[in-house]
C-alpha cells in the first residue's frame, strides 16, 4: 500500500516588529539638536555686541578714521558683521591702506590690523597726476607739480582712473599693467625703488628705465625683471662712480651692453 503523505502544518504569519520607538528616538535627537542650535544662535545675537575697537598697523590714518570707515556702530552684533565687506569698504575709503585683517576678540572687541602702502610712481594724464603703489593701486590725484616729485611712468594711458581702483591700460598700448607692475615689484623686492627715476613705455618693443641719475636701462617688456635687476647691479658694481651711460639688457642670455655717455 502506498504511504500517505503527511500534511505540513500551515505556516504562521510572521509578526512585523514595530520600529516606532527607534523613529521616535531619532526625531527626538533631531529636535534636541535644533533647540541647542537655536539657543546658541540666540546667545550669539543677544550677548556679543561690539563695544570696543583695537586698531594697529596704521601710520597715515588715525584710529578713528579707520573705525569710521568700517561702518560698524557700537552695539552691532559681532557675529552678524561681514568681515570681507568691511575690509573692502576700508580699502576703498582709505586708499593708502592696502590690506585689512579683521578679528573678533570675544566678548565685545573688534580687532582691525591694517597694512599701508606708499606712492612709488606717478602717471601724468590730462593735466592731472595719479599716484600709484607698487601693487598698482591708485592712491591719490595730485597736480602736475606734485606728481613731478615722484618717478614718472610715461608712454601709458590710464583707463578711467579713479582713486582706490587698480590701474588699467588699454589693450592697444605698448605695455600692460602687469608688465609695469612686475618691474615695480621687482625693484621693491631688491630694495632698488629709491633709485628709480622713470619708466618710459613709449617704444613698442622695449621699455627704458632711468636709474640712479646715471643710467638708461633698456629691457624687454616680457623679461624676467628679477634677473634683469640682478644683472644690472652686477654691471653697476664694475663701473666707476662717475661713469654714466646706457645699459642694454634685452639679450641677457648672451651678453650685456654698456654704452658710456660721451
Amino acid at each position: 500500500m502506498a504511504q500517505r503523505r503527511r500534511r505540513r502544518p500551515p505556516r504562521r504569519p510572521r509578526r512585523r516588529r514595530y520600529h516606532g520607538r527607534g523613529r521616535l528616538t531619532v526625531l527626538t535627537r533631531f529636535l534636541s539638536f535644533l533647540v541647542i542650535c537655536s539657543a546658541i544662535a540666540a546667545a550669539l545675537i543677544l550677548f556679543f555686541k561690539t563695544q570696543n575697537f583695537v586698531v594697529s598697523g596704521n601710520r597715515r590714518y588715525t584710529e578713528q578714521e579707520i573705525i569710521d570707515s568700517t561702518g560698524v556702530e557700537i552695539g552691532d552684533n559681532m557675529f552678524l558683521l561681514n568681515k570681507f565687506a568691511i575690509s573692502r569698504q576700508i580699502t576703498a575709503q582709505l586708499p593708502y591702506i592696502e590690506t585689512v585683517s579683521i578679528r573678533r576678540s570675544l566678548p565685545d572687541t573688534l580687532v582691525i590690523t591694517v597694512e599701508e602702502c606708499e606712492a612709488v610712481a606717478a602717471i601724468l594724464q590730462d593735466n592731472a597726476g595719479w599716484l600709484v603703489s607698487s601693487g598698482g593701486k591708485i592712491l591719490e590725484e595730485v597736480t602736475s607739480a606734485q606728481a613731478a616729485q615722484y618717478p614718472q611712468i610715461t608712454g601709458v594711458e590710464l583707463l578711467m582712473p579713479s582713486v582706490g581702483e587698480m590701474i588699467e591700460f588699454p589693450a592697444s598700448g605698448n605695455a600692460t599693467e602687469e608688465q609695469v607692475l612686475g618691474l615695480l615689484s621687482a625693484l621693491e623686492e631688491r630694495g632698488m625703488l629709491g633709485e628709480l627715476e622713470s619708466i618710459d613705455c613709449s617704444d613698442r618693443d622695449e621699455l627704458v628705465m632711468s636709474y640712479d641719475g646715471r643710467f638708461q636701462v633698456v629691457m624687454n617688456y616680457d623679461d624676467n625683471f628679477a634677473q634683469d635687476l640682478e644683472a644690472l647691479e652686477e654691471v653697476i658694481a664694475k663701473l666707476q662712480p662717475n661713469e654714466t651711460g646706457t645699459i642694454i639688457l634685452t639679450n641677457l642670455s648672451e651678453h650685456i651692453n654698456f654704452v658710456p655717455d660721451r
